[in-house]
């Protein structure tokens, strides 16, 4: 009978509703010298609690809980002077080390994945070694679920049972376990032998906490009383909105509050000797926008254990709390040795250990935990299809190639279904692609899965003139992947503000409330971004040969813009020098017109493609003839559907522009001389 973990009861709240936040959180990393240069085994360097944090008023080696008064109606008067001893016990020790092993954004790395992290088997013999005849807690700040093929396609469950293995006391809930829905949290929960914390995530009809989600859970190790309290940060806008229209998520001061009502309860009621803040979306390093420094400051938690960035880090505050993320995708597990002296009610951070998880790290050879093969191989006929061969690519494909073959692969589609109905103008929107590209060679579904893990809907939509001007569909950046129709190129800088206009995207962009999006109809349910590109490979896209050894690159004889980019790829650089390019004629179509003329008349940033409504590749600068005698007198001496032939050096820069060097110059305007 599986073990009921006592929750923590109901508050009653009564802050006002609060907006989502402007944008996600972002995914970023930071240098190697923000985890104190450990990335090993072994930590670099073991602290206390007190000479890490220099900027701490408290100069023992431990953190004493203040006890002004029996008191909790003011936020000075945290703990009562009974708050830390334990009455239900009598034979408790003076002292008690905990090793707290904290978990964050493992993303469904189920398998050993290049790029990421080790999977669950091998993490299962690191844990567990580690843990072995010790005081261990290990626990979760969110995102465990989504991301590979073996947890989306048992909806977590896989992942949950993993974490019943390996004895999780709690589970923070994260953006990403919204992406299927609250039926599937509450789901896992039933599986669960672990809460899931959420004590921020609030009712919008009742501005009551969710009932599907604990605030915090008390347990016993080692005979001290141990508190968690768990809370999302504002990262609202990281979630299609559709799947969270009935709720939103209290962050700054109503946050604050919460957490330390919360703390009150478990110190003075719950008796808890330590209490640990789990918090998914605690904002960057340098910006905090969901912690409140308060909260160390007056001791309402001891430690801070953070996920969402995907930084990895270890810090302490003002205070000399310590805050702790790993980077995602099991790359990096984070150990923390606390010492507990519960006869003068304080404790001291002994050592914070991090472990290089990642799958070219120290443990990449680690035995298979025999009891999660056991499990992987319970699921195994859920995911067993997307280890086949889909198809062959003949080179590799970055983020970028791949985000625009999917704006081509959704006007593609969008077309064949609605095409003969409605004047569509684009495809694409936000895409969103985990990893840095596609390896040449066979390519399988789960390949495609780790890429593209989300289940956006592809929808046709309406949107208003007014509207479309001000979108990123028009202005582009922002993550924005957009493939043009003819007809969307022809009105692309001639919109009618009046005029309604249909678009195929996907629905993170319909939801997405500042795209002004209407959806018309669903291409259908089930299909998504990785689902097209599944076909496109199967039915021998991206297969042949790369057509570079069918153009000489020669004046009569010049490359597409299509081998431009393939050629491209394969040099990267800061500049075409530097990536060592060569010079080459190319035909191609101009899509967008110069944003200005330099000082010297050359066209700033022209895009050409092969076709109109094709991935197009910008020209940094381009000059009318190689002498720039004559030059260009306006933008408007090369319009949209001009066909160009052009000499230039194509390189890839900055690992996600793909360009044409400065210094371009044009040969003929739709068969017309430049010279």
């Amino acid at each position: 009978m599986k073990k009921k973990l006592l929750v923590s009861s109901l508050l009653a709240l009564t802050s006002l509703l609060f907006s989502a936040c402007d944008n996600p959180a972002p995914k970023s990393s930071v240098t190697p010298s923000s985890i104190n240069n450990t990335t090993s085994y072994v930590s670099s360097s073991k602290t206390s609690s007190s000479s890490a944090a220099k900027s701490s008023s408290n100069s023992s080696s431990s953190i004493k809980s203040s006890a002004p008064s029996s008191s909790v109606s003011t936020a000075s008067s945290v703990i009562s002077s009974s708050s830390t001893s334990s009455s239900s016990s009598v034979n408790r020790p003076d002292k008690v080390t905990l090793d707290i092993f904290a978990f964050n954004d493992t993303h469904g790395v189920v398998k050993d994945t290049q790029g990421k992290g080790i999977g669950i088997s091998k993490m299962s013999t690191l844990i567990k070694n580690e843990t072995k005849d010790k005081n261990s807690i290990v626990i979760s700040q969110g995102d465990m679920w989504e991301g590979s093929v073996e947890s989306n396609y048992t909806r977590g469950n896989l992942v949950t049972e993993w974490m019943n293995q390996l004895g999780f006391v709690s589970m923070t809930v994260g953006n990403h376990e919204y992406d299927w829905g609250k039926e599937y949290i509450i789901q896992n929960q039933q599986l669960a032998n672990f809460p899931t914390l959420g004590i921020n995530v609030i009712y919008r009809s009742t501005s009551k906490r969710v009932d599907y989600l604990s605030p915090s859970i008390t347990f016993t190790k080692g005979g001290a009383k141990i508190g968690v309290i768990g809370a999302i940060g504002n990262c609202l806008n990281s979630i299609s909105s559709s799947k969270v229209k009935d709720i939103y998520f209290a962050y700054g001061d109503v946050l604050t509050n919460l957490v330390k009502n919360e703390s009150r309860r478990l110190r003075n009621e719950e008796k808890c000797d330590f209490i640990i803040y789990s918090i998914h979306g605690a904002g960057n390093r340098d910006e905090k926008d969901a912690y409140d420094v308060s909260l160390s400051n007056d001791h309402y938690v001891d430690l801070v254990l953070e996920g969402h960035t995907h930084e990895g880090y270890r810090y302490t505050d003002e205070a000399g709390i310590w805050h702790i993320q790993n980077y995602g995708n099991n790359e990096t597990v984070t150990k923390v040795n606390v010492e507990l002296d519960l006869k003068n009610t304080g404790f001291s951070v002994k050592d914070t250990v991090v472990y290089d998880t990642s799958c070219y790290g120290p443990y990449k050879d680690l035995a298979k935990d025999s009891e999660t093969e056991a499990l992987i191989t319970k699921y195994q006929d859920k995911f067993s299809f997307a280890y086949e061969t889909l198809g062959t690519i003949d080179s590799y494909k970055n983020s970028t190639v791949l985000r625009d073959k999917v704006a081509e692969l959704y006007l593609e589609a969008g077309n064949k279904k609605w095409g003969n109905q409605y004047n569509i103008i684009l495809g694409g929107g936000y895409l969103s692609c985990r990893g840095s590209g596609l390896s040449a060679g066979n390519v399988t579904y789960a390949d495609l899965d780790d890429l593209f893990p989300f289940d956006n809907e592809i929808v046709l939509c309406t949107i208003k003139g007014s509207d479309l001007a001000n979108t990123y569909y028009i202005s582009g950046g922002n993550s924005y992947y957009v493939s043009w129709t003819s007809y969307g190129s022809s009105i692309r800088y001639n919109i009618d503000q009046t005029a309604t206009y249909y678009l195929v995207t996907d629905s993170y962009g319909s939801d997405y409330s500042y795209n002004h999006l209407t959806v018309v109809e669903s291409l259908g349910a089930n299909i998504y971004a990785r689902d097209l590109l599944a076909d496109f490979i199967k039915n021998g896209g991206w297969a042949s040969v790369p057509p570079s050894v069918d153009h000489a690159g020669t004046i009569s004889d010049p490359k597409t813009i299509e081998e431009a980019m393939v050629y491209a790829l394969e040099h990267p650089g800061s500049s075409a020098y530097a990536a060592g390019s060569s010079g080459y004629y190319y035909k191609g179509v101009v899509t967008r017109q110069a944003k200005q003329l330099g000082s010297s008349g050359d066209m700033n940033a022209v895009y050409v493609a092969d076709e109109l409504g094709q991935t197009d590749m910008q020209i940094y600068y381009l000059q009318k003839t190689q002498s720039r005698s004559p030059n260009w007198t306006s933008i408007d001496d090369l319009k949209v559907g001009d066909v160009i032939v052009f000499y230039g050096q194509a390189f890839h820069f900055n690992s996600y522009i793909i360009e044409f060097s400065s210094g371009a110059y044009c040969v003929s305007i739709n068969g017309v001389s430049t010279n």
